[in-house]
C-alpha cells in the first residue's frame, strides 16, 4: 500500500467504521467496496491501496477491533506488510517489522531493503 493509501485508509476508516463490530463478510465486502470507491473519487486507484494488502483483510479486522484507536488501521497494515515482507523476502517477521518502521511503507522500497538485508546475512 502506498504512503497516500495508507493514509486515505485510515482517513477514510475512522470517518466511516460502524460503531458496531460484525464478522458478516456481507457488511465487510460492502464497506471495502465503499472505501475503493471513495479512493477513486479522490483519485486514488485501487493498486495505491491493495497492491500488497487485501482490503477485505483491513476492512475486516478494523471492524473486529472497532474499539481501537484511530491507528488500528496502520498497524493492520503493518502486520500483513510485515507478514508478505517475511514470505517474499525469506527474512524474519521481526526484520520485516523493524524495516517497515526504518523505511515506511512503500513496498518497493521495503523489497530493496529487505534484500540487502539479506543477502548481508548470508
Amino acid at each position: 500500500m502506498s504512503t497516500r493509501g495508507l493514509n486515505f485508509f485510515n482517513r477514510w476508516m475512522s470517518a466511516h467504521l460502524p460503531n458496531a463490530t460484525t464478522d458478516d463478510p456481507a457488511a465487510v465486502a460492502d464497506l471495502a467496496g465503499e472505501m475503493m470507491k471513495a479512493a477513486e473519487r479522490e483519485g486514488i486507484p485501487a493498486n495505491e491501496i491493495n497492491e500488497e494488502v487485501s482490503v477485505f483483510e483491513l476492512v475486516f479486522e478494523a471492524m473486529q477491533h472497532r474499539e481501537g484507536s484511530s491507528t488500528q488501521g496502520d498497524q493492520t497494515v503493518r502486520a500483513l506488510l510485515a507478514g508478505r515482507l517475511a514470505r517474499e523476502a525469506q527474512i524474519t517477521e521481526e526484520q520485516a517489522r523493524e524495516l517497515i518502521n526504518l523505511v515506511g511503507t512503500d513496498w518497493s522500497s521495503l523489497l530493496r531493503e529487505a534484500h540487502f538485508l539479506k543477502e548481508r546475512d548470508l
